[in-house]
């Protein structure tokens, strides 16, 4: 028996919705949080209360935790819905969702190995569970969604190289140690945004993209053609790493920027961008610039690595993934028409996140007071998480039938 809208809780309807396959109320704002704790340790290292130092602490935790809860999320309440399969339910996205918090705290505990180990198995479970389902799809996903798959292939293999490198320090040659944190650190999170953004950018802008096939079971010559250029895409990126695991700094991050300039070129017409309205549209204006460009600095000056790789992180991952969620937010809270709305909370996040990849890069230039610049940066960060997590709870517990 069903419960009506008027009658029901916030409370229980929220839990109602992420049980009925919509992992992503739980899922983003826990990535919100674990996002905030990742870059918190910067101010706490400067501040005396983490004595330690700590930039692999800090990496993990955004990449192994943060970029994790947005992409199970995300790919836990789409994918179910185009394979017309059965959806995830409380029972798997609150063991996922407990397993990245226990990674975070190892992360920070000081126990890298067991962070890794507890990040490989939520995302290994959740391709497992996703495989499970696809045997009795009705459709198949877009044809960009081969990136997805290959994003996630590499952030398991980037953490399993990491474990294997920490219990058996001489076991791995170096160079597979730094193509492995490569995989994990800049693989997992581009090719699954290249993927997904091909397939839902366009919508940004009003667009009918080339990844819109009509219901298919099998593969059509057409759906083939898209990905083959997908996956071309994504083999350039990964060569890559290999490239830059092997010393070949430069030329890797050239051939980085060709293959994802390219390939984005080739979905989204440049012309409708600039046409594109709305302050979601403008975000994701700003993101498009921003991956590129962070990657032809990578290319130009690899001197200033961290700096020019948070231009990539900042204004262009993490931006595009608040991004991404508040349409997902929106679309399933019946909220359509803010769509191409001006949102002053979300112009403030990408204010936020704008002044905090400022920071961060001009540290770099600041020898006597960098770590405190670091601290700046985080907090500017954790500001633009917070005003968006405000922006869009009470959407998080509502839906488009209310």
């Amino acid at each position: 028996m069903s419960v009506s809208a008027e009658s029901e809780s916030p409370c229980r309807r929220y839990w109602r919705l992420v049980n009925a396959g919509e992992p992503f109320r739980l899922l983003f704002p826990l990535g919100a949080l674990l996002g905030i704790l990742g870059v918190a340790v910067w101010p706490l290292h400067v501040w005396g209360f983490a004595p330690n130092y700590p930039g692999q602490i800090h990496a993990r935790i955004m990449i192994e935790c943060f970029l994790t809860s947005f992409v199970i999320g995300f790919l836990g309440t789409a994918l179910p819905r185009v394979l017309d399969v059965r959806r995830l339910g409380l029972a798997i996205s609150g063991t996922l969702a407990v397993v990245l918090a226990l990674s975070a705290s190892m992360h920070l505990a000081g126990h890298g190995l067991w962070g890794d180990i507890a990040f490989a198995a939520a995302l290994g479970a959740f391709v497992a569970v996703l495989l499970s389902r696809a045997r009795q799809r009705k459709d198949i996903p877009p044809p960009s969604f081969v990136l997805v798959g290959m994003g996630l292939l590499a952030g398991i293999a980037g953490a399993v190289i990491q474990i294997l490198d920490r219990i058996w320090p001489m076991l791995l040659a170096p160079w597979v140690g730094s193509l492995g944190r490569a995989l994990l650190h800049q693989a997992y999170p581009l090719l699954p945004v290249m993927g997904v953004g091909a397939f839902l950018l366009p919508r940004f802008f009003g667009l009918r993209g080339r990844q819109d096939f009509p219901e298919l079971l099998r593969p059509s010559r057409a759906w083939l053609r898209q990905a083959l250029l997908a996956f071309s895409a994504g083999v350039l990126v990964l060569v890559s790493l290999l490239l830059e695991a092997r010393g070949y700094v430069r030329p890797g991050y050239a051939l980085r920027l060709l293959a994802v300039a390219g390939f984005f070129a080739s979905e989204i017409p440049q012309g409708e961008i600039l046409r594109g309205r709305g302050t979601l549209a403008l975000g994701v204006k700003i993101a498009l610039v921003s991956i590129p460009a962070g990657y032809a600095l990578l290319a130009f000056s690899p001197s200033h690595y961290f700096a020019w790789l948070h231009v990539v992180f900042v204004t262009g991952f993490s931006l595009l993934i608040f991004v991404v969620a508040c349409r997902v937010v929106f679309g399933h809270g019946g909220q359509s028409e803010k769509f191409r709305a001006r949102l002053w909370p979300i112009l403030a996040v990408i204010a936020l996140l704008l002044l905090a990849a400022a920071t961060r890069v001009s540290a770099d230039w600041m020898d006597a007071s960098r770590l405190k610049h670091y601290a700046y940066a985080a907090i500017a960060w954790s500001a633009g998480a917070v005003v968006w997590f405000m922006a869009l709870r009470r959407t998080l517990a509502s839906s488009d039938e209310d």
